[in-house]
């Protein structure tokens, strides 16, 4: 039986360049589009970011490869699955804020009583959440879920903010990501944790969703965020909160001036990346 083939195309960037080249990469065909640098798993190969663009056939990846020929792009296929696994050597349990504790499913973990561990395995959708953009989002969920919460996790990846949600109190957590992958693999983390039945991931556009949430989380990329920003704004309910991450130091101003609608209360640092927080006022009609 022939093993499945799998095409990337690898894209170096400097770090002013990920965002509209990742961008690109999506308008390409790209079902997700990994960001290696310094702090990932698997580090960059050249320049400050390498972009790994996966694509649903070789024709796909063939012409995104033409595209940015200019900038060195290369074509890669991995036979079979054993690319799934390729990041466990590089996984170990991390402490994240006051109480998460993050673990593979692999290694095994002795947490002290208050401790919350959340098991998260990536799988085939980016998210391991120890990337400085996933780690600020976990300490503002931590900070503000205080029991009974529905929340909406946009570009979930992994799964691993709603999880954590969830493991925190959280009443419930929907789940949206373009890549239907990523949906498979927050429900499988789901069950990890022993939260499934509180969890609902979907490919749903989330300009197709209805209602509002007290807290709305997105972890994308800044050329994004900016995109759905009216759509992000109007899930969140009167006195809900709505965390943004994926933002470089230098899109803080961009981004946050797509989200006038909503009061800026303030912005988590960790190295080069920003996670703005913004509230919609109790009174908002």
């Amino acid at each position: 039986m022939t093993e499945p083939r799998y095409p990337y195309v690898h894209v170096d960037a400097k770090a002013e360049e990920v965002e509209l080249f990742s961008a690109e990469l999506f308008a390409l065909g790209a079902a997700g589009v990994e960001e290696r640098d310094a702090t990932t798993l698997l580090q960059a190969e050249g320049g400050d970011s390498t972009l790994v663009a996966s694509f649903a056939d070789e024709a796909s990846a063939v012409r995104a490869l033409e595209a940015f020929a200019d900038r060195g792009a290369s074509l890669h296929f991995v036979e079979g699955d054993d690319w799934a696994d390729a990041w466990r050597e590089y996984f170990h349990p991390m402490r994240i804020g006051e109480r998460l504790l993050l673990r593979p499913s692999f290694r095994e973990v002795s947490p002290e009583p208050d401790v919350v561990v959340l098991t998260i395995d990536p799988g085939r959708a980016f998210g391991s959440g120890i990337h400085e953009t996933t780690r600020l989002v976990l300490r503002e969920v931590e900070a503000r879920v205080r029991g009974g919460e529905r929340v909406l996790d946009v570009g979930c990846g992994s799964g691993v903010l709603s999880v954590a949600a969830l493991l925190l109190g959280a009443e419930h957590a929907t789940c949206v990501d373009v890549d239907a992958a990523a949906v498979e693999v927050s429900l499988e983390n789901a069950r990890l944790n022993g939260v499934e039945e509180r969890l609902d991931a979907s490919t749903t556009d989330v300009r197709e969703l209805a209602g509002a949430y007290p807290l709305v989380l997105a972890n994308i990329q800044s050329v994004i965020l900016i995109g759905m920003a009216d759509a992000l704004m109007a899930r969140v309910a009167p006195g809900g909160c709505l965390v943004l991450s994926g933002i470089l130091v230098e899109q803080e101003r961009e981004t946050l001036a797509a989200f006038t609608g909503l009061e800026h209360v303030g912005t988590q640092r960790e190295g080069e990346w920003l996670a703005p927080v913004l509230i919609r006022p109790r009174d908002d009609a």
